[in-house]
């Protein structure tokens, strides 16, 4: 009576005898004791040194402040803070992935990856954490959802992300494209939402919500 094959004995058996052994490509690990190019272990390095997490940023300090605000004043900077939340959420998940996945270069991929993290998990998350200590549940799915109804918001979100979902592979030309639609969100659609909350934090008010801006705005 045969003994039970090992799960190694099934995988090797269907290795030799199933044609797993005729691979459609040669799949290459990254090597980081080399330079991919002159760039890249750069921005890596100096991702790295600024680093920061949202928890990090007490921002009780700015509840005294917030009630100074009137209503309008109120209702503004949660909007402001919605839209960058939108932005930087597509940025994360759709916008930076995308690119990298048609990149050439492990480097330059994580590279992307880390900063795809940063969008999503950093900087959205912190947006949230602002949230929670100057709004109620009530007022924030408020904003959640006037992001959602916002036609305006929604539809240069749509331009940006659609650049995204064109890139074809191996078309550099689809690839640059959304390079620059990447530049244009980074730039003008997040400086100008910048403006509201670096407005207050130019005036000594919500100090700890502007140091998360200018955290945000450094990476």
């Amino acid at each position: 009576m045969h003994e039970q094959k090992t799960l190694l004995e099934r995988t090797v058996y269907h290795v030799r005898f199933k044609g797993v052994m005729y691979l459609s490509k040669v799949y290459d690990a990254a090597n980081w004791s080399l330079h991919e190019d002159n760039f890249t272990q750069l921005f890596y390095e100096q991702n790295v040194r600024q680093f920061w997490l949202p928890e990090e940023i007490s921002l009780n300090g700015d509840l005294l402040t917030w009630k100074t605000l009137s209503r309008e004043e109120q209702d503004t900077y949660k909007k402001v803070l919605g839209g960058l939340t939108l932005l930087d959420t597509e940025q994360g998940n759709v916008g930076m992935p995308m690119i990298a996945q048609n990149v050439k270069g492990h480097q330059r991929k994580a590279v992307l990856n880390f900063m795809a993290m940063m969008e999503n998990a950093v900087h959205a998350k912190s947006y949230s954490n602002i949230f929670l200590t100057l709004a109620s549940m009530e007022e924030i799915n408020d904003v959640f959802k006037w992001v959602k109804e916002n036609k305006y918001l929604q539809y240069k979100t749509q331009i940006i992300v659609s650049f995204y979902n064109n890139i074809k592979p191996d078309d550099i030309v689809s690839l640059y494209k959304a390079m620059v639609a990447s530049v244009y969100l980074e730039r003008f659609l997040f400086y100008s939402g910048f403006y509201y909350p670096l407005y207050f934090y130019g005036q000594g008010k919500l100090m700890q919500s502007g140091e998360i801006i200018s955290l945000i705005i450094r990476d």
